[in-house]
């Protein structure tokens, strides 16, 4: 709706979430929530946009996973069947559920191609230009992947520091990666210090942990759930890898990295009890299973590695015997998510279905309506008719809940008026009587409200920072900005230049190698 009216705010959020004023884009991948946008004006209608946001998402996992398999030399075949494979199951296919994680296990396998100059690579472990660039893009596309993506590099990095005879040059390059992300990523984590630094922020809702682990499940796929089959393949590779432990260095390191993630992001874990010493992952953490959007890559690579391996003996009941593995445990997922896909297609054509309502969603009983928004329009009239009710980076004084947010703030926004001009949102309401009014927006310390054109220096707010004003008789209006500080601008500016040289640099040298050929 920004690009579409050209009123852009790149904190508050005008046009969702129930016209409060929140901000959400600004720390949660604000470069892609514009490509979206324009991606969603250009095909017209949620539909096209969900069934092309779905198809990008599996195109851009399975080329990574297939190049990160033929970079470890893993066989051809081999390498189709596993990118396939990861398509099927886990995080990747939680896209069809609206887990936005799936973008950062999309681009995972891209980041663990570093991995492997970590390892093989004796001279120049870092390769520190390719490493700052695939991190400032997970960043800017789901800033939470970038921790867990990040963290299976430690041991690698420790290898490669022991092997290598160039330590000052790797540790030199290290900062430079460093550098060059936190330049790509200014906008990032510029956002999270201005709203952070002078806010109090409501997390996600708590989950309790125990139950979001990895864990066996006879028919469903997602998320954390494992089917027999890939269990099949990890006690496959496990029992290969221990039985050829000096064979290859790149998949004994890769598959004890890797299963050492599952391991703790498993119900092996003892994640009640950590929960109730460290009560605050339940919010920020969330669900375990998470921590394997950067194992599941390395764990497929090892499986090709071993596969690879017992194929170059070159007998052929073996080599059947590996695609045949590989094949049906595509085809037990491949089921899994049929079942599932058909169920949930058979409830949307119901009638007597909406959708599935969750408990943090209000969510519009008429269900033509819902249908002729997600096929007709492109615009905000699905944020009316699905408005989530979770308080996420919502100022707050003492408590923020999906209840407060609900019953305050997304069931009175119908009393108003709204619209937007610039960056500001206006809100219009008519007064029978002059009285004190509790706005259904939120205020954060830069946000500006101006009542009737005068400017609000002092004024009351609630529990979760809605400004208590003084209604004249007659017509009211409000208009409630985001005063973001210059350093941010700065910022802005900086990473937005950033990838303009970056995108320049690489034009520079893909042109350099074409006129060298």
């Amino acid at each position: 709706m920004q690009i579409k009216t050209g009123n852009f705010s790149y904190f508050q959020t005008n046009f969702a979430f129930g016209h409060s004023g929140r901000i959400f884009n600004a720390v949660y991948g604000p470069f892609l929530a514009y490509a979206g946008g324009l991606l969603l004006l250009l095909v017209r209608n949620w539909f096209n946009f969900q069934i092309l946001v779905i198809f990008i998402v599996f195109l851009i996992t399975g080329i990574g996973m297939y190049r990160l398999a033929l970079k470890a030399k893993v066989n051809e075949v081999i390498a189709i069947l596993l990118a396939v494979l990861y398509l099927q199951f886990g995080i990747v296919a939680g896209i069809l559920r609206f887990n936005f994680m799936a973008w950062g296990a999309a681009l995972a396998p891209y980041a663990m191609m570093q991995v492997l100059y970590m390892i093989e690579d004796k001279k120049r472990p870092i390769y520190w230009l390719s490493l700052a660039l695939i991190m400032a893009l997970i960043a800017q596309v789901h800033l939470l992947s970038t921790i867990f993506i990040a963290c299976p590099f430690v041991p690698f990095a420790i290898y490669a520091l022991v092997k290598t005879a160039e330590k000052k040059q790797m540790i030199i390059d290290f900062f430079k990666a460093v550098g060059t992300t936190l330049v790509l990523t200014a906008n990032i984590w510029g956002a999270l210090l201005v709203l952070f630094w002078n806010n109090k922020i409501s997390m996600p809702n708590r989950y309790n942990l125990y139950y979001h682990v990895v864990k066996y499940e006879k028919f469903t796929n997602i998320h954390g759930f494992l089917l027999f089959s890939l269990i099949l393949l990890l006690v496959f590779q496990l029992i290969y890898v221990l039985t050829h432990l000096r064979e290859s260095v790149v998949n004994t390191l890769t598959t004890f990295v890797g299963l050492f993630i599952l391991l703790i992001s498993s119900y092996l874990m003892p994640w009640a009890k950590i929960q109730a010493v460290f009560p605050k992952l339940t919010s920020s953490l969330q669900f375990p299973y998470r921590l394997t959007v950067g194992a599941w890559p390395l764990l497929l690579l090892g499986i090709g590695i071993s596969m690879t391996n017992l194929m170059k003996k070159n007998i052929k009941l073996v080599n059947m015997l590996v695609i045949m593995g590989l094949v049906l445990a595509f085809a037990q997922n491949f089921a899994a998510n049929y079942t599932t896909n058909r169920t949930r297609a058979l409830e949307f054509l119901d009638p007597h279905h909406v959708v599935i309502i969750q408990t943090y969603s209000k969510i519009t009983k008429h269900r033509k309506k819902l249908q002729h928004i997600l096929r007709y329009t492109n615009n905000d009239q699905l944020f009316e008719a699905i408005n989530h009710t979770e308080p996420d980076y919502m100022p707050y004084t003492k408590h923020a809940s999906n209840a407060t947010y609900q019953k305050k703030i997304l069931n009175q926004a119908k009393h108003y008026h709204y619209q937007v001009q610039g960056s500001k949102l206006i809100l219009t309401w008519h007064s029978k009587k002059a009285k004190m009014k509790t706005l259904p927006i939120v205020m954060y310390h830069q946000s500006r409200l101006t009542l009737n054109g005068e400017v609000q220096t002092k004024m009351k707010q609630n529990t979760i920072t809605q400004p208590i004003i003084k209604a004249r008789k007659g017509k009211n209006a409000a208009g409630l900005q985001f005063m973001p500080p210059i350093w941010f601008k700065v910022l802005l500016v900086i990473s937005i230049l950033g990838w303009i040289a970056l995108i320049v640099y690489g034009i520079f040298v893909k042109q350099r190698k074409i006129s060298l050929r």
